[in-house]
């Protein structure tokens, strides 16, 4: 990160920079400076080029007397120009914000997409007249540190400290100047919202009573191609108190195409591909019958439940491929489920093989679709619609008639094949628990702690899954191990943690006892990341929708459906 300088017509420029790549501009507010942007330029700048203006007055040198937002606006476009920025992504805050929003609007060839934290929008009376007088109180000459920061944040922030040295150190002509264009811009380029064509974001702190979740609402939802993020438990100064929310939402917004245009090069498709990838997802061949009765599949990972009632799936299915006429337009497709020993045919379905059924054992009626032997679960359709998506279409299908066992499923992650088995043994210590589920309650049992956990043990030589097994038979239940509902790394104690979902039909279990999914009978439950798991398992049980959480023991993420196929 390094502070430039550069001698032009408006005088003095002064910017931070850092990173290559596409440039992105930073806008700050009133009395702050470049600096007030450390933590995103920190990480934007590993893959763009980031430039964090000095406002003029705040390190640039001062605009003439009685510049309001237009000027400020106009003072930028010189800037993007005279660092030869071409067509730039700009971010700004509260009056940055105002003056990125007025670069859109009056020049939009120079902005590539905008995001406005902390933007204030068509302030009502009483406000307007309030800031309006706090404007004309700067001017004449009060200064009064204190306000600003207790509204700004909470007592025993540690950035407070470093924005009232900025505060103190700023020039107090350019700071009166700037903050009397700020108190009369709320409007000055709200009309241009409606023509905004490129990707917008609009984000402020659920608890800034200035620039408030509303304002950002109505921004969004008047510009053509707005997002909105309103980040919880914070005020003004969101890009300090907030960073990691902040810059992953601005690496989303960096990453947004304008609607309707494809702006990917093949290496972000790559990329992307590759993104797509880190979901663990199972592995599936869909068969149909063609024209002329003859067997053809497709293998795929891109498969989800959709809905209950009625029973509807998806899948996706590439327009490059061979067999996308015969499935678009059927009336009829199978999902089979591979199960863990079935990565053979997995490979043969994924390839162009003449004949993919020659080696594969199947059955089914004549017309029907084919069902493969073996897998773990299989569901047999009727096309309900395709729908178009990209290069892709989604087949959507009523289930007829499915069947499953309790063989696990074929696993896929980042390009690559894997078994519950084999991917336990990967690390240096891998714990998994039961969760056992019968009749709307799940089976706890007594952590030795005062407390309750699930059935959990240590995986051993045998695997994961037989693990599993093992801790439902000495249980003495009627289930089996089911799908991988939960992969998290406790950092904490230093191993993985898998949780098996696992349904659960009779039996009086050994041990332990059935509890009530609800947030209530769950308070016993003392291990915080098993909890919240069983508390997100209740509300899904309730919309039969589930989902795989992947991350550690603090945070992660739910995911349901994956894009792409080995």
């Amino acid at each position: 990160m390094m502070s430039k300088t550069l001698q032009g017509s408006d005088g003095t420029l002064a910017w931070i920079e850092a990173g290559s790549g596409e440039p992105v501009l930073l806008l700050h507010g009133v009395g702050m400076r470049a600096e007030a942007w450390g933590p995103q330029i920190e990480a934007l700048s590993k893959t763009h080029r980031v430039i964090a203006l000095n406002m003029p007055g705040h390190g640039s040198a001062l605009l003439p007397e009685g510049s309001l937002l237009r000027e400020y606006v106009a003072w930028a476009a010189r800037a993007i120009d005279a660092l030869g920025l071409g067509r730039v992504s700009v971010a700004g805050h509260s009056m940055g914000a105002l003056i990125a929003l007025g670069l859109a609007v009056t020049q939009p060839q120079k902005v590539a997409r905008v995001a406005l934290l902390n933007a204030v929008h068509r302030r009502d009376p009483a406000a307007r007249a309030a800031v309006l007088a706090r404007a004309e109180a700067i001017a004449g000459g009060e200064f009064d540190l204190d306000t600003p920061l207790n509204r700004w944040f909470e007592s025993g922030d540690p950035n407070r400290a470093k924005v009232a040295a900025w505060l103190g150190n700023v020039d107090r002509k350019g700071y009166a100047m700037a903050y009397r264009a700020f108190a009369l811009g709320d409007a000055t380029h709200a009309d241009g919202l409606s023509a905004l064509a490129c990707p917008a974001l609009f984000l402020t702190g659920d608890g800034d009573p200035n620039s408030t979740p509303e304002m950002a609402r109505r921004m969004a939802q008047t510009a053509r191609d707005g997002r909105i993020l309103v980040i919880p438990g914070h005020r003004h100064m969101v890009n300090l108190t907030a960073p990691e929310p902040v810059t992953a939402a601005l690496q989303a917004w960096l990453a947004q195409a304008p609607k309707g245009q494809d702006q990917m090069t093949q290496d972000q498709r790559r990329a992307l591909r590759d993104a797509f990838g880190t979901f663990m997802t199972g592995v599936t061949v869909v068969t149909t019958m063609d024209a002329e009765g003859k067997p053809v599949g497709f293998t795929a990972n891109s498969f989800s439940s959709v809905s209950l009632d009625p029973p509807l799936l998806l899948v996706s299915i590439a327009k490059s491929s061979s067999n996308y006429k015969t499935f678009a337009e059927g009336k009829h497709f199978a999902i089979n489920i591979l199960a863990e020993d079935q990565r053979d045919i997995s490979t043969t379905f994924a390839k162009p093989v003449a004949d993919r059924f020659a080696t594969v054992r199947w059955y089914g009626e004549p017309q029907a679709s084919p069902i493969l032997a073996g897998v773990a679960a299989w569901f047999d359709c009727t096309t309900r619609q395709v729908v178009d998506a990209g290069d892709h279409a989604l087949l959507i299908g009523h289930v007829d008639s499915f069947a499953s066992n309790a063989a696990p499923g074929l696993g896929y992650y980042r390009g690559s094949y894997f078994t519950a088995t084999a991917a336990v043994r990967t690390g240096p210590e891998v714990v998994v628990s039961a969760v056992i589920e019968q009749n709307g309650a799940v089976l706890l049992v007594d952590d030795g702690l005062g407390g309750l956990t699930l059935p959990t043990a240590k995986v051993g030589r045998a695997g994961a899954s037989a693990t599993v097994a093992d801790m439902i038979a000495a249980l003495g239940l009627d289930a089996a191990p089911g799908f991988i509902y939960s992969v998290y790394e406790d950092v904490a104690r230093g191993h993985q943690h898998i949780a098996f979902h696992c349904p659960c039909s009779g039996g009086t279990p050994s041990r332990g006892a059935f509890v009530e999914l609800t947030p209530a009978a769950l308070t016993d439950v003392t291990d915080q990341a098993l909890r919240i798991m069983l508390e997100r398992l209740s509300e899904e049980s309730a919309q039969g929708n589930y989902g795989i959480y992947f991350g550690n023991q603090t945070q992660g993420r739910v995911a349901r459906v994956s894009g792409e196929t080995p």
